[in-house]
């Protein structure tokens, strides 16, 4: 019997919110990096005898020293445990020009003991004895990537445990597990299941089992309030684990990340006072304490809209890392107010809805004008 683990979604580098740390780096950029390293511990804890990388280990193709530096760490602490290990790029961390070249090049010649598949093709990796790992890196195009499932489809083994790792959003029936991101190739399960025992895949940041043989392990940190569970969905970020001689796969939950806390306050009925007191009753401190906070303040009447002081609202939720407060105006109030709205320019859309959202550490004026300059230039083409 033998124990493959597989991390997916690291995306070192990648920063958020204007919260810093101690060290005044961006807090978000620095959850990544500890999750990232987390889920490195969490595998070697499960005393696997090898690990699997699937994808976008950096959150861009040109990651910074410190998002690169962090994947190195990781990496080393694989290689000094003596885990064979097997990385394959993703959407995010993969050039869209090959001239422009691959961080994961560096780190193929920085350690050599682990293997690295990201040149857009198909690659074959008998990882340990039994256990045939057909690797497809980020393709070109949704088109490449279907041609390098059926190549590796035809390099199937008689005598070894078929496993497909690729980077890609999946569509399965009705269900969608896509961004719509950068890069982004989408397929069909039907083009993966092409007779692998079994199939894990980089790409969506939530566990999900798509097929009976086929599952995500999710991203090692939180990205956004999307990546709150749902349905069957395990609470807490995660590794999975697949057992060759069983086939059995499990999902290893991974603790530490940074909480998302959403609250809802129906303030209808509500003066701007009464308001905060609500808020204020919404959560413990020891709730919210470092989470990312999301309120939403449903039924707002026109003067409460006016008159709410989001900041004294953010105050309700002391020790969160980030407070985000949405007003949302009562439901006739909304489609009265469409129905009154001219349809105009997408610019001055544009302008509406810049108006209507809280803007916090940027310059309104200066995305106003961006936005304009851009939604101007799309409609004068589209002419």
């Amino acid at each position: 019997m033998a124990r493959v683990v597989a991390i997916a979604d690291a995306h070192l580098g990648r920063a958020h919110y204007q919260a810093v740390d101690a060290n005044g780096l961006n807090q978000r950029e620095a959850d990544f990096s500890a999750a990232w390293h987390r889920a490195v511990e969490a595998a070697i804890g499960l005393d696997p005898d090898a690990v699997l990388v699937l994808g976008d280990l950096f959150d861009a193709p040109r990651p910074t020293y410190r998002a690169f530096r962090e994947g190195a760490r990781g990496l080393r602490r694989l290689a000094d445990a003596g885990v064979p290990a097997l990385a394959i790029s993703g959407n995010h961390d993969t050039p869209r020009l090959r001239e422009s070249g691959s961080p994961y090049a560096v780190l193929a010649d920085g350690f050599p003991g682990l293997q690295f598949v990201y040149r857009g093709a198909y690659e074959p990796v008998d990882l340990l004895p039994g256990l045939r790992v057909h690797a497809v890196p980020q393709c070109t195009d949704d088109v490449a990537l279907k041609e390098q499932v059926a190549a590796a489809a035809r390099a199937r083994s008689t005598d070894h445990l078929n496993l497909l790792i690729t980077h890609a959003a999946v569509t399965v029936l009705a269900r969608r597990y896509t961004y719509g991101d950068v890069n982004e190739l989408e397929v069909d399960l039907s083009t993966l299941d092409a007779g692998f025992d079994r199939i894990m895949l980089g790409h969506f940041h939530n566990f999900a089992k798509v097929a009976p043989n086929a599952w995500y392990p999710g991203s090692t940190d939180t990205f956004s309030f999307k990546d709150l569970p749902q349905h069957d969905e395990p609470p807490v970020k995660g590794v999975l684990s697949l057992d060759t001689a069983s086939g059995t796969v499990r999902h290893h939950p991974v603790p530490g990340g940074r909480p998302l806390r959403s609250y809802r306050l129906d303030a209808f009925e509500l003066t701007a006072p009464e308001v905060y007191q609500a808020a204020a009753g919404l959560a413990t401190p020891q709730e919210t304490e470092a989470a990312v906070v999301r309120l939403f303040v449903n039924r707002a009447r026109p003067e409460i809209r006016r008159l709410l002081d989001r900041r004294q609202v953010a105050d309700a939720f002391p020790g969160a890392l980030v407070v985000t407060v949405v007003v949302e105006a009562a439901t006739d109030e909304q489609a009265a107010q469409l129905a009154a709205q001219p349809v105009t320019s997408l610019a001055d859309e544009w302008d509406r809805y810049l108006a209507s959202v809280p803007i916090e550490g940027y310059d309104r004026d200066r995305l106003a004008g961006m936005g304009r300059a851009f939604l101007q230039q799309v409609e004068e083409e589209a002419r």
